[in-house]
This record gives C-alpha cells, sequence and structure tokens, in this order.
C-alpha cells in the first residue's frame, strides 16, 4: 500500500466534485491511500531457517503445518 501526503494544497487544483463544499481560495491537506489489491505472497517453507524455532526441510514444515490444522 502506498500513501501520497500534501500539505497546504490549493483546493483550486482539486476536481470539481472534490472542491464543491471547500471555500474558494482555501488550502487543504491531502492523504491519498493506493490499494492495488496485489498482495505479494511468500511460500512459507522458503522461511524455514530464517527466524527462531523454524527447522526442517520445506516438505517437514509443510507436513508440521498440516498436522497443526488437522487439530482444530
Amino acid at each position: 500500500m502506498n500513501e501520497i501526503v500534501r500539505k497546504h494544497y490549493p483546493a483550486s487544483r482539486l476536481p470539481a466534485d472534490l472542491r464543491k463544499d471547500i471555500p474558494e481560495g482555501a488550502e487543504v491537506d491531502l492523504t491519498i491511500t493506493v490499494h492495488d489489491g496485489s498482495k505479494k505472497k511468500i511460500d512459507i517453507s522458503k522461511l524455514v531457517g530464517t527466524g527462531r524455532n523454524v527447522h526442517g526441510t520445506p516438505d517437514e514444515v509443510i507436513a508440521h503445518i498440516r498436522e497443526l490444522r488437522e487439530d482444530r
């Protein structure tokens, strides 16, 4: 997610639908958050050995995760 912030932006430069309720000559603070919907997925087995208590081969990690899920 990306965010664009502009302080004291001239309201006159906003699109008409956004500036209709803003007094003429006013300045605004803008925060625009971009939601691109594409989250990067990481294969959990690639995290093997990268942290504390993460051990084993990718197959062992996947087997362990499946075993944990079966308990529910």
